[in-house]
């Protein structure tokens, strides 16, 4: 029988781009990321069980919600209307839990684009996302095949890119491995995810230090690239206020694949887009 918990799990599941609970449970890691056998995990999906709250705090970064975030309220929310009944949660517990029902700058326009991208993101899973990150080679191959429609040879792989032979070699056959590139009939290699929104797991849910890798590959290409457009803003802000701006802007960065293309032309270039808020001071 459904709960109140298990239909927002299920929703929250679908909308971080995992169509099955088989696909959410073992591309998030399995039993050692999330602290439940599969078992346990389609008891929670199916209403007959409630996680613990070690298991509600690892199914948070496998969800990909963010702090302070309405569907992250509105899952505590369900988790404690189940727990404890929703009369005793109105009467009692409700006065004293702050649950945000709409997200504020969002405008329907935003809505609607955050929409149409959730049709095409794709989870990726952790022994993806390790693969990809195992070196900087295969992160740089990784981004630029997928941005690209065309079957490469060996040789025409590693020269596209920019790695060498021996690199490119290691990189086919480990994201052929996971699916992250495929053989053609010809013996050609392409890439099968082109034409999808790839999100790399929340970093709590990966192994330690890989967060770090990224950073640092990610800085090393931004260093051998040029800058083709920069802006600057300093703006003081309450914390908790403006904390409703990340989702926007969040979006907005997402909003930077619409232009994308997956074939060359006569001005086509890899670029890098970077969306970053710093807190300097309390102020």
């Amino acid at each position: 029988m459904a709960t109140l918990f298990s239909v927002s799990l299920v929703q929250l599941r679908k909308a971080a781009g995992f169509p099955t609970a088989y696909r959410f449970f073992h591309d998030n890691g399995g039993k050692h990321v999330l602290g439940a056998s599969y078992r346990q995990y389609l008891l929670w999906e199916q209403g007959k069980a409630l996680p613990p709250v070690p298991s509600l705090a690892r199914l948070v970064p496998a969800l990909k919600l963010l702090p302070k975030s309405v569907p992250l309220g509105g899952l505590v929310a369900a988790w404690l209307k189940t727990m404890a009944g929703e009369e005793f949660y109105d009467e009692v517990l409700k006065p004293f839990v702050s649950v945000k029902e709409n997200t504020p700058g969002l405008s329907p326009l935003h809505k609607a684009m955050d929409r149409a991208l959730n049709d095409k993101k794709y989870p990726l899973s952790v022994e993806q996302a390790t693969s990809i990150l195992s070196t900087l080679e295969h992160y740089k191959a990784f981004l630029f095949m997928i941005n690209d429609t065309g079957a490469w040879s060996d040789t025409a792989f590693a020269g596209g890119i920019g790695i060498g032979k021996p690199a490119a070699a290691r990189v086919i056959r480990d994201f052929a491995r996971l699916g992250l590139l495929k053989k053609t009939k010809g013996g050609l290699f392409q890439c099968p995810l082109t034409d999808r929104m790839l999100e790399f797991p929340r970093a709590e849910i990966m192994p330690a230090g890989y967060g770090d890798r990224m950073e640092k590959y990610q800085e090393e290409l931004l260093a051998s690239g040029v800058s083709a457009w920069h802006r600057l803003g300093f703006v003081r802000a309450d914390g908790r206020d403006f904390a409703a701006f990340y989702p926007m802007m969040s979006l907005n960065m997402s909003t930077a694949q619409t232009y994308a293309i997956t074939e060359k032309t006569e001005h086509s270039a890899m670029f890098a887009v970077e969306g970053r808020i710093v807190k300097l001071r309390d102020f």
